[in-house]
């Protein structure tokens, strides 16, 4: 069942340690008109919320959201079928920030919203953390704490695609207790051989150079509009 259709009491019942701020997350916030009414919902629950926005090269972003979807064998279709034509494609949509971010200024100021660069989080996570635990209100020396934020989790590099029989050991509650189950009967050697005959790694695909620049034009007005209203210049993006 999606969350959205769990009553209020269940999403309560996520957050009862005592903290000085509570939070979550999930891109599925910014993938409007697909996941539409996010915004008003979470105002009605949450009006004064903190809002913290991760932003990265929207072509890459886009290049990843496909890497995602074809490893898990939602999609299908090559990268270019993909993002053809720009107007129509689901991953250039969810890269289009500034258009993203409006959906939530129609009930939050930007007051509340900090938009933060994944590139230069990756470069210096303890200045970005710090940041981020000022925004909230926390102690902000937690994010100076070593190894407090130095791995990373769902790496594009790392993804590997499911065939057939992969998809049904770990997508659905059968596989998944099957799977479960194999850990506890099946030498490790046996589940590593297996792992290597049921996945294989993906390549990241590449733009033609046509595609790229057609993806780029159909981003560019965004991307300056995004730079306008936060007055950040996003540098190193290819937009």
């Amino acid at each position: 069942m999606a969350r959205n259709q769990q009553d209020l009491e269940w999403y309560r019942e996520c957050f009862t340690e005592p903290a000085r701020a509570i939070g979550e997350v999930s891109s599925n916030y910014t993938k409007h008109p697909t996941f539409a009414g996010v915004p008003e919902r979470m105002h009605e629950l949450l009006p004064k919320a903190k809002l913290i926005y991760l932003v990265r090269d929207p072509v890459e972003r886009a290049v990843s959201h496909y890497v995602h979807n074809w490893a898990h064998r939602r999609w299908s279709k090559s990268i270019g079928e993909t993002v053809l034509p720009v107007e129509e494609s689901w991953p250039l949509t969810v890269s289009r920030y500034h258009m993203q971010l409006s959906q939530y200024l129609e009930y939050y100021s930007m007051r509340e919203v900090l938009v933060i660069q994944s590139e230069r989080l990756r470069r210096r996570p303890g200045d970005i953390m710090e940041e981020v635990f000022r925004f909230i209100g926390v102690d902000p020396t937690v994010a100076r704490k070593e190894g407090a934020f130095e791995e990373e989790h769902h790496v594009s590099t790392e993804k590997i695609r499911k065939n057939g029989l992969a998809a049904f050991f770990t997508d659905p509650a059968l596989g998944r207790a099957v799977k479960n189950a194999g850990k506890q009967l099946l030498p490790q050697r046996t589940i590593e051989w297996a792992k290597d005959a049921l996945w294989k790694d993906v390549e990241k695909p590449t733009l033609s150079d046509d595609i790229r620049s057609r993806v780029e034009d159909y981003l560019r007005e965004d991307m300056d509009q995004l730079r306008a209203l936060t007055g950040k210049e996003f540098e190193g993006w290819s937009v």
